[in-house]
């Protein structure tokens, strides 16, 4: 069960007021990008022993707001219709993304993006927040995998190279999800799937998981978001929108996420916009129905 935070209906009022003072006309876009810079996905395995220990030591940021005040975002306007703001979005991204590591790479970064500041041996596994050893080495036995967050089989291999999108997930863990959509409550393959409903995920990982998602529309063009609990995969698409949106609003921005952006952009030089302005996410796609309109303050 969630605990709705005390902040959501401040944040829910004030994207609400920012919406109603930009341009009237917002349209709407299904969301999708342009994939950019295609590595190899080559993988090499070493053997080295592997040993967990404590569970998650990283504490939440106390606001729905991220409190990054760079330049990063001087040429977006907010306060465009959701189509310019996601044209903008991409253009940026595009710009200011150099490089993408590569899917084989993704454990030489993975100690700078997801390292457990209190043990340097340590990555902490997504979805669990679990802290665990890791030398480097996905081979069967280890304790890391890879999760893409955005399922290969519905599109994710548009965006497998980009390291704000694979994350280091214990591997007896990874395969709870299979390539289900982000569902509330659900546990199921076909149905959906819910971090904070299996038993070793985190609540938080909700809000983490819905802005990795949506970064994943503005890095690739030939994604886009549904308000369904599954679709077909040749549709690249990922939902449910309005869970995620909601979701997005409800759980913080987290500590974890905020060391991972800026090390993001060290290695890659572009930003996750979700972390940095979550309010973007309404302004995108609070517009899709009445259910997503009704959560982002629309209605």
């Amino acid at each position: 069960m969630r605990t709705p935070k005390p902040l959501r209906k401040y944040f829910l009022a004030l994207t609400l007021g920012v919406f109603l003072l930009s341009s009237c006309g917002g349209d709407k876009t299904s969301s999708s990008l342009d994939p950019s810079g295609s590595d190899t996905t080559s993988e090499t395995a070493s053997s080295d022993s592997a040993s967990n220990t404590s569970s998650d030591s990283i504490s939440s940021s106390s606001s729905n707001s991220s409190p990054y005040t760079g330049t990063y975002y001087n040429a977006i306007n907010d306060s465009s219709g959701s189509a310019t703001l996601l044209s903008g979005l991409r253009s940026l991204n595009s710009t200011k993304r150099t490089k993408t590591v590569g899917y084989g790479s993704m454990g030489t970064y993975y100690k700078q993006t997801d390292g457990d500041p209190t043990n340097s041996n340590n990555l902490i596994s997504f979805y669990s927040g679990t802290s665990a050893s890791f030398d480097g080495s996905f081979a069967n036995g280890k304790n890391f995998n890879r999760e893409h967050v955005w399922p290969n089989s519905r599109g994710g291999s548009a965006v497998e190279n980009d390291i704000h999108v694979i994350r280091p997930t214990k591997q007896s863990e990874n395969s709870s999800r299979g390539n289900s959509f982000y569902v509330e409550g659900m546990t199921s393959s076909s149905g959906g799937w819910d971090p904070g409903a299996v038993s070793f995920g985190l609540d938080k990982y909700r809000g983490i998981s819905a802005r990795i998602i949506f970064y994943c529309v503005v890095a690739s063009s030939t994604l886009s978001l549904v308000d369904l609990t599954n679709d077909s995969t040749g549709n690249k698409t990922m939902g449910k929108l309005s869970d995620l949106l909601e979701w997005n609003l409800e759980y913080d921005i987290d500590a974890t996420e905020l060391r991972r952006n800026e090390a993001a952009q060290t290695i890659q030089g572009n930003r996750n916009p979700f972390i940095d302005h979550p309010e973007y996410a309404c302004k995108l796609w609070g517009s899709t129905n009445s259910s997503t309109k009704s959560i982002c303050g629309m209605s």
